[in-house]
């Protein structure tokens, strides 16, 4: 036997829907009083209403043209702001990972919560190290494949139950839920010093700096709690480099 799924109605496609009924309906009335002025020019035949019917004709044709442009063009600017500000909003461009703002409101859930239950939770903030020396040497191209290197990293060795946000260039935190800073050291030993990038002929190492941060049950505003873990002193583990003596 077939099965059916059901779904609940898309208000977005319900108010189009609705839109596209007054139009139809806009268009009928326009139709009708150019039927109503044509019979009456018809049958009376007169300068005035041959003046009045074209003018009818040419407002109806300029109302319809502006709204058509209007639709068509308000569509195409609409979906691209729309694209623009959800991204910039809560979605970072690599990897559509959640970007500040959406750890800005993970961060303004998780305080709370936290308070309530007395479990603290950590943020590790993973970075890579001299960007700017390494996007000048190697140039922007190898700075984008870095940080989808260290985001893969991170990804792979991030819990399902943490959070991870791209915050910018090659600028990671992560938040570790329901966990100190003591037991946010095992979480470190996993995060490599460097991550390992080809630039088209050679392997190089990205060396990778982390800061950690507890969250201390008191700060009441999310922004001091992201600033605290940004200042905080970086943290390094050392690797030998694998791929030749000469860093990225």
């Amino acid at each position: 036997m077939a099965t059916r799924s059901y779904q609940r109605p898309d208000p977005a496609e319900a108010q189009d829907g609705r839109r596209s009924l007054l139009r139809k309906a806009s268009i009928i009335l326009w139709a009708a009083v150019l039927v109503v002025q044509g019979v009456n020019v018809a049958l009376n035949p007169s300068a005035f209403n041959t003046f009045v019917t074209a003018a009818f004709v040419a407002l109806c044709l300029m109302v319809n043209a502006q709204l058509f442009l209007v639709r068509w063009m308000g569509e195409r600017n609409w979906n691209r702001v729309m694209s623009r500000m959800y991204r910039s909003s809560y979605v970072s461009e690599l990897h559509n990972l959640p970007n500040r703002n959406y750890l800005l409101a993970e961060l303004r859930r998780e305080m709370p919560r936290a308070r309530t239950n007395g479990v603290p939770f950590t943020l590790v903030m993973a970075s890579l190290d001299n960007l700017e020396e390494i996007r000048g040497r190697r140039g922007d191209a190898f700075c984008e494949r870095s940080a989808i290197a260290l985001a893969d990293v991170l990804r792979r060795i991030t819990r399902n139950a943490d959070f991870i946000a791209h915050l910018q260039g090659g600028q990671f935190c992560v938040m570790l839920n329901e966990c100190s800073a003591d037991d946010a050291w095992a979480f470190l030993r996993t995060v490599p010093g460097v991550v390992s990038i080809s630039d088209g002929r050679q392997m190089y190492d990205a060396p990778v700096n982390a800061r950690m941060l507890q969250y201390d049950m008191e700060s009441l505003y999310a922004t001091d709690v992201l600033r605290d873990v940004e200042e905080a002193e970086p943290l390094y583990r050392y690797e030998e480099p694998r791929f030749g003596s000469e860093a990225a």
